[in-house]
């Protein structure tokens, strides 16, 4: 569910930007899924699932792909330190200590290893 919110919080953001065109990376297979259409929506998630749809079908250009965990390091350093913020919405006006690193190894195409089990 919190990764649900937070990409109905991220597009209502960039909309609000006047973002017209926008690439969504989320490493939820699940959500990517249950946003286009390919699954059931649960009825705990319904509500969030319908508002992020209407907020894609507005008049701009929205890709929301899945990429794997490993390729997602900013997002998933920025959701283990939501824990220590009091729940809610924060931004942010320039990049929290310790993100730097994780931002100019993904500039420099630094991969990191998958393992897949067989």
């Amino acid at each position: 569910m919190a990764e649900l919110w937070g990409l109905y919080q991220g597009l209502r953001l960039a909309w609000e930007a006047g973002i017209k065109c926008l690439l969504a990376e989320v490493d939820s297979l699940c959500v990517t899924q249950l946003i286009s259409k390919r699954v059931v929506v649960p009825n705990e998630f319904y509500s969030v699932v319908v508002a992020i749809r209407e907020l894609i079908s507005r008049n701009w250009q929205v890709v929301i792909t899945h990429i794997y965990r490993e390729a997602n390091s900013a997002a998933d350093f920025m959701a283990n330190m939501a824990h220590t913020y009091p729940q809610g919405l924060h931004l942010f006006s320039s990049p929290p200590v310790g993100i730097f690193s994780i931002i100019v190894q993904d500039l420099f195409g630094v991969t990191k290893p998958r393992l897949i089990p067989v």
